[in-house]
């Protein structure tokens, strides 16, 4: 489930939308989010989406391309 909140993140950060249509995997990442959204509110509390940690890797950010 962490890599589909990862996906759907980023796609919002490009401003695209992502739809999921099976109910099973809908009723699971519904789940998932509750299970884990003080841990998602705590990683993007205070930083903004282009300086986030989530956008990271070994200190290099994305690319805009």
């Amino acid at each position: 489930m962490h890599l589909y909140w990862r996906m759907i993140e980023e796609l919002k950060f490009l401003g695209e939308t992502w739809t999921i249509n099976d109910p099973n995997l809908l009723r699971c990442f519904r789940l998932w989010l509750e299970k884990k959204a003080d841990v998602i509110a705590l990683s993007s509390a205070d930083t903004p989406a282009h300086h986030s940690p989530l956008f990271k890797y070994k200190d290099i950010t994305h690319s805009h391309n």
